[in-house]
């Protein structure tokens, strides 16, 4: 089991721009900084409405994008 969303692209075949390899990376990030309390506290001082509603927005354009590869 991985979280690691980049590796999780490249497992399933999706051939990854700069830009999107970047994109995934930065999301995993997300991902260890909500789960670990040193982190947590920094995190949620970064996560403003204006933060949140930019990446929520990258994420739903990401999830259409990888949908539509996989449907090929």
């Amino acid at each position: 089991m991985i979280h690691n969303l980049l590796r999780i692209a490249e497992k399933a075949g999706l051939d990854l721009n700069e830009e999107q390899q970047i994109f995934f990376s930065t999301v995993t990030g997300f991902n260890i900084n909500a789960r670990y309390d040193d982190y947590k506290q920094s995190f949620y001082q970064k996560c403003k409405q204006e933060f949140a509603a930019i990446w929520i927005e990258k994420i739903k354009n990401q999830r259409l994008w990888i949908k539509n590869q996989l449907s090929k």
